[in-house]
């Protein structure tokens, strides 16, 4: 559900939220010429290439949660920092810090950028 008059923080909250309960209103949360990137990635451009990559990198993921310690925003950008707790489907827990970084524009994220390094997921998913 898009909520045009959300403020930025608004919708990160949400979004992160999503990410954490439920996956497809995550992605129906890009506009479709989002611009998304996480960590030294190239960026991925476009709602169905985005839910496409992300889909690959969690593959070994079989839950996220997100809890935020901070938000902040300017104008049509908000940022938020946050911990988040990934359990893998071979049973590994571990948490880490993550900022992302949300352009905004009429109610949805035409930008999303996540600040973390990916190497413990990518290992978890591996072992």
């Amino acid at each position: 559900m898009t909520v045009a008059s959300e403020t930025p923080v608004d919708v990160t909250a949400r979004m992160l939220e999503a990410a954490d309960t439920d996956i497809a209103t995550f992605f129906s949360m890009f506009t479709e010429d989002c611009e998304f990137r996480l960590g030294n990635n190239e960026p991925v451009r476009g709602r169905q290439n985005i839910q496409e990559w992300v889909s690959g990198f969690l593959g070994g993921v079989a839950g996220l949660r997100h809890v935020i310690l901070e938000m902040w925003s300017d104008g049509d950008v908000a940022a938020a920092r946050a911990d988040v707790t990934y359990s893998m489907q071979n049973g590994a827990t571990f948490t880490l810090p993550v900022v992302t970084r949300t352009r905004v524009r009429h109610g949805q994220a035409c930008e999303y950028l996540i600040f973390m390094d990916p190497g413990p997921v990518i290992a978890a998913s591996t072992s």
